[in-house]
């Protein structure tokens, strides 16, 4: 029998007996026939019908999925998710359920397996090293026996925590050392951020950037700390703080008393409100070039002189040459007055200097109930914080009581009932470490190097479905155009896994200087941290290497990096639903072809279009180009900023924030719109494909659209919507299929969609 059936004669079978088969029967009907036309209640087939594992396989997952009562005129997302969404339930371990979240649970469990084994000669010493990780962080009774020392050593190496000991005076805490050695061995900035990038004007090399930091929570939930939306969140995280320190000072026997951890708990809490405060917020961090502030450090200290001056005399200045320069020192980079870093956020920067002054009952801008803490120390707090964060970032590679702590807070941000098993937790540590280790092994055990080889093809046909789109645009100019075809053209692909991990010798140099002790997880957490950022800092003063890879194979996901205008598929994200060999090429290129053509579009996104094709923050676009430009994403802003959720009604979470979820949203649509285009010329090249069994009454444009919709079903607990909507730059799986489907004019000519029907939008908004 060949690998598909073509039915041809006029022959009719009758609906009847088809109700009365399971699939594999009707293989072995349609097989009987040979050649016939099928009639299902009614309709006559012009296609054939695929019979392979692999269709009918496929077919069923979608017939499962999907809940054909709906009209898919008028909720896209409920017909195609409609089954798997009554069938599926969020496990009590997540806080999200979806074909992402199935995909990496299927690759941990792949991975536990590897990791599991025992150490072999003719494995290269990486791939022991990571079950030798994996061991000591299963190994339980060890961990427990270190318990919190190996933590409280390293706090009390910073002159301690002040709210965990009775006699803490200011003396014993430096901020910008301790920040500096933090940053060092953790990788990790409290106050403001350090680091090294490529150069946004000039992306051949790289240079140090000063920038606001993250925060430890979101931006949103502490700017409204003191709303009723968030006193939930905000009471849990007094809580975890408040419960840590007590953990901290009954381990060290520091000697504080339970109330006055609670008083400086909620003293530090406000300080790291008035940190949220003078940061700049995520809606006005979308503009590369306000924020590309290059100057030399000399003149980035006399500036911050002059701020300090402005205050009173008694201040700690920020000597920046020898802060960055006592960083760098750990890879032997020396660092002068005469460098030039990027100062992202020159205003942010003028308020933390002043809020870092000890002077800070007088600081401007604090709210009134900040300045009637006369009997705060902001030193403490400053000390407080930063201890804190450590603790955060570090304890959960501590003992069993930490986790628990941390998980009563996590549960109630994010809606998780049960906390996730250490064999998971062990399994990401390593696999998000030694990853190139660990992908390795994904790489040799289960991936299918066909799906490489088709993925790169159909990458290759996205881009010049992309291309396709540019040149026969209506709104930008022939100057424009040349200059987007250039970029997508010059746009790097990088697939599955990056081949030198594959060669023994190349793998061990590149962990080369790696240590893994199998008896001690924290010292191992600790090598592979440094390790990791150390080799980040030595970049500082390499050549851009734009062959190297910057995600690991087992990853499911898929990337687009601004700076390297390239575009990236791990290994993890090439299989079903995204991708399958074998399967009908309307399934591939309505999952992982949206995907890539996703990608693609991110590089014409509202940030993409900032970067030129070497990368460089360029202005690329005629002025008359980049008004009809910003007009049209302001249509993307605009729709799907009135996305509403009537269950958080009244909270800053009931609207979709349209500015901060445009560039996804901008690649959604046109990931979709190249992808099917793509699709087209497939099919103009290689002819119509086959129809589905079971799902005969669906054209293979239609599937197109189907696959597309199956891979966004999903659930989330309610706290991580709402976090979701908050802070994500994703909408809602919902909104990823209505909001994008609604805007394509093939999908509603496909599914013959009237013009008053809810999947087609009258004002469509499209760009690419």
């Amino acid at each position: 029998m060949a690998d598909s059936f073509v039915v041809t004669s006029t022959e009719t079978l009758s609906p009847a007996n088809i109700k009365t088969q399971s699939i594999k029967q009707l293989d072995v009907v349609l097989e009987d026939l040979g050649s016939a036309q099928l009639t299902i209640d009614g309709f006559k087939l012009k296609d054939p019908v695929c019979n392979t594992k692999e269709c009918v396989v496929s077919a069923a997952a979608l017939m499962e999925a999907m809940d054909p009562s709906v009209d898919p005129c008028q909720d896209f997302y409920q017909f195609t998710c409609g089954g798997w969404l009554r069938k599926n339930s969020i496990p009590e371990t997540s806080s999200r359920w979806g074909h992402f979240n199935i995909l990496r649970e299927q690759v941990t469990h792949l991975l536990k397996e590897v990791l599991t084994e025992s150490n072999a000669m003719r494995d290269s010493k990486p791939v022991n090293n990571s079950r030798d990780m994996y061991k000591a962080c299963m190994d339980t009774d060890a961990v427990e026996i270190l318990g919190l020392t190996p933590l409280t050593e390293i706090l009390d190496s910073y002159g301690r925590w002040p709210m965990t000991v009775s006699n803490w005076t200011a003396d014993q805490f430096d901020w910008r050392s301790v920040s500096s050695s933090i940053r060092k061995n953790f990788g990790e900035s409290f106050l403001f951020e350090v680091y090294n990038y490529l150069d946004w004007k000039d992306t051949n090399k790289s240079s140090i950037y000063v920038d606001q930091s993250g925060l430890g929570l979101p931006y949103s939930t502490l700017i409204n700390a003191k709303s009723n939306s968030t006193a939930a969140v905000m009471k849990a995280y007094a809580n975890y703080v408040i419960e840590t320190a007590k953990a901290v000072r009954d381990t060290i026997q520091g000697g504080s008393n339970d109330s006055d951890i609670t008083r400086q708990v909620e003293q530090m809490i406000d300080f790291q409100i008035e940190l949220a405060k003078i940061q700049t917020k995520p809606e006005m961090r979308r503009n590369r070039t306000r924020m590309y502030n290059p100057m030399r450090l000399d003149a980035l200290q006399r500036w911050t002189n002059v701020v300090h001056l402005t205050r009173s005399t008694n201040y700690v200045k920020i000597k920046w040459a020898d802060y960055i320069s006592d960083i760098y020192s750990v890879v032997n980079i020396s660092v002068t007055e005469n460098e030039q870093v990027v100062v992202t956020e020159p205003e942010f920067l003028r308020k933390l200097v002043r809020l870092l002054d000890q002077t800070s009952p007088r600081v401007i801008g604090m709210s009134s109930t900040w300045k009637n803490r006369q009997s705060t120390n902001i030193l403490n707090c400053q000390a407080n914080y930063i201890h804190w964060r450590l603790v955060m970032k570090a304890g959960d590679n501590t003992n069993q009581l930490m986790n628990s702590i941390a998980f009563k807070f996590w549960k109630v941000f994010y809606g998780a009932s049960e906390p996730q098993p250490r064999w998971r937790f062990c399994v990401n540590k390593v696999a998000n470490t030694l990853g190139f280790a660990v992908g390795t092994m994904y790489v040799e055990r289960a991936f299918d190097e066909h799906a490489k080889k088709e993925a790169i093809e159909m990458i290759g046909h996205l881009k010049e479905a992309f291309s396709s789109l540019v040149e026969k645009s209506q709104w930008m100019d022939p100057e424009t155009k040349i200059r987007a075809l250039e970029k997508a053209a010059a746009m790097k692909e990088f697939v599955a896994y990056p081949d030198w991990i594959l060669n023994k010798t190349q793998l061990t140099l590149a962990y080369e200087g790696v240590e893994i002790n199998s008896n001690s997880h924290f010292e191992n957490y600790l090598n592979v941290t440094r390790f990791l950022e150390y080799g980040e800092m030595k970049g500082l003063r390499l050549p851009t290497d734009r062959t190297t890879w910057v995600t690991f194979p087992s990853v499911v996901n898929a990337f687009y990096y601004f700076f390297y205008n390239s575009i990236t598929f791990p290994a993890g994200i090439l299989q079903p639903p995204f991708f399958g060999k074998g399967r009908l090429a309307a399934l591939n290129y309505g999952g992982i072809g949206a995907v890539i053509g996703h990608e693609i579009t991110h590089g014409f996104d509202d940030h993409g279009r900032q970067t030129d094709k070497d990368g460089r923050v360029n202005l690329w676009w005629t002025n008359q180009t980049l008004t009809k430009y910003l007009q049209g994403a302001q249509c993307f802003v605009e729709q799907y900023g009135n996305y509403t959720f009537p269950e958080f009604a009244g909270t800053e979470a009931f609207h979709i924030n349209g500015i901060i979820s445009q560039g996804e949203n901008i690649a959604d649509n046109g990931g979709v719109r190249e992808a099917f285009l793509a699709y087209q010329n497939y099919v103009a090249l290689n002819g119509r494909e086959a129809r589905l069994p079971g799902l005969e009454q669906y054209t293979p444009e239609q599937l197109f659209f189907i696959s597309y919709g199956n891979i966004w079903c999903g659930k989330q607990t309610p706290q991580s919507l709402k976090q979701h909507i908050l802070n994500g730059p994703h909408s809602p799986e919902r909104y990823r299929v209505l909001g994008t489907l609604s805007n394509s004019v093939d999908f509603s000519r496909h599914f013959k969609c009237s013009k008053d029907s809810a999947m087609n939008r009258p004002n469509k908004c499209i760009l690419w």
